[in-house]
């Protein structure tokens, strides 16, 4: 396996301040820039660095047990290591080493390494680590690794890891990874990653994303990505569902949030508001109905499910009246030229065209309709409505403030409000932009 040092430079800081006292002590034996082969020794024990059984040549040695009743400084391990407060090791670890605070190696780590503050191995780890903590690797780090606070890695990661705030990857992750806070990935993963707040990488991503608040991927998706305010990816293939914002390129599956943007969808958005740049539904209506007479609409997603943004008024004699609406509906095609729409759509009504007017009425409609398209962008429309007045009974007093005509076949009270149904119809104009 290669090594990285990518975290050498905060490594090294570590590891010089701890063995401080040595380098005071022994300033023309300090620890030798690279890993020493040393001999393999059997045992040593050790009260502080370079006081203890071997003295200063311990850290030209790999020993099979090491004992540190405070701190020590070997050369390498292949076998166990334990430190009632501080491990330094100089070259590789092979096997077990726990302290009390910490384990500090400059080379890989392959084994089980525990401690109750620090894991620092400034190349490859493999194995189990936990740190009340953080572990470190400066290269890839692989199989279980926990600790209170983070893992960081300076390569790949794989296996399962989870960490009280972050767990960060310099390169790719394949596994299981959970933080409270977030997962970052520098390159493709292929996992399931859970995130208080969020998960972030950096290319492709493979498997299952949750998080609090939002996935945000720079390659593409594979999978389910689920947040409480937003997700955002290139590619997706799966599905995306936020509390807020859906944000892809091309999409194949289904987007699910209060706003969904794409620039491509093979699929269904379903939210408020959902925008997709190429190949997507936006079209202008002109509409007369029995009820409001002269509506202006905007429709805009995707024939399958789209978002109707509306005003209407009513032209009669008597006090103005209109209101804006919002809808959703669907589109069935009868080959190229024809098909039907169904559609919920429910307007806020005002009297007066004003806001305040102190009372509250709203029309209600469920819209069955037919449509015929030509050879252009203008197609014609009509069907049945069913309605539904809800108003205020104190205010709109005059059945209804003269929405609903004389063939209401329906009328209940609920609350302070009254209920008014009837059949109506609809048609008009739309242009396809």
């Amino acid at each position: 396996m290669k090594t990285s040092l990518k975290t050498t430079p905060f490594f090294n800081t570590i590891y010089w301040m701890a063995s401080l006292a040595f380098l005071l002590l022994f300033p023309g034996k300090g620890p030798a820039q690279e890993p020493p082969a040393g001999e393999v020794r059997n045992f040593q024990v050790s009260l502080f660095p370079v006081v203890g059984s071997d003295g200063t040549e311990t850290v030209r040695h790999t020993y099979r047990l090491s004992m540190n009743l405070f701190a020590g400084i070997t050369g390498g391990i292949d076998g166990i290591e334990g430190g009632g407060f501080l491990n330094l090791t100089h070259g590789q670890v092979r096997g077990v080493q726990l302290a009390g605070f910490g384990n500090l190696v400059r080379g890989p780590v392959h084994g089980l390494q525990g401690a109750g503050f620090i894991n620092v191995a400034g190349g490859d780890a493999s194995g189990f680590r936990a740190a009340g903590f953080i572990n470190t690797s400066g290269g890839s780090s692989e199989g279980f690794q926990g600790a209170g606070f983070a893992n960081i890695s300076g390569g790949h990661g794989e296996g399962f890891f989870g960490a009280g705030f972050a767990n960060i990857y310099g390169g790719r992750f394949q596994g299981f990874s959970g933080a409270g806070f977030a997962n970052i990935t520098g390159g493709n993963a292929d996992a399931f990653m859970g995130a208080g707040f969020a998960n972030i990488t950096g290319g492709d991503y493979n498997g299952f994303q949750a998080a609090g608040f939002g996935n945000f991927t720079g390659g593409e998706v594979n999978g389910p990505q689920l947040a409480g305010f937003m997700n955002l990816s290139g590619d997706l293939k799966g599905i995306q569902a936020a509390g807020f914002m859906n944000i892809a390129r091309e999409v194949q599956g289904i987007q699910l949030g209060f706003i969904n943007i794409a620039d491509t969808i093979s699929g269904v958005p379903v939210g408020f508001l959902s925008v997709v740049r190429r190949g997507g539904l936006r079209q202008l209506e002109i509409a007369a109905s029995d009820a409001l007479h002269l509506n202006a609409s905007f429709r805009l997603g995707v024939p399958a499910f789209y978002n109707i943004f509306s005003a209407g008024t009513r032209l009669s004699s008597g006090e103005p009246a209109g209101g804006f609406g919002y809808g959703l509906g669907g589109s069935l095609a009868f080959g190229r030229h024809a098909g039907l729409n169904l559609e919920a759509h429910s307007t806020r009504l005002l009297r007066n065209w004003e806001w305040g007017a102190g009372s509250s009425a709203y029309l209600n409609e469920a819209r069955l309709l037919l449509r015929i398209r030509g050879a252009g962008p203008i197609e014609a429309f009509a069907g049945v409505v069913l309605y539904n007045h809800l108003f205020e009974t104190d205010e709109w007093t005059d059945n209804g403030h003269g929405f609903a005509p004389s063939r209401v076949f329906a009328e209940r009270p609920w609350r302070e409000f009254t209920s008014l149904w009837w059949l109506g119809a609809r048609g008009g104009l739309r242009v396809n932009l």
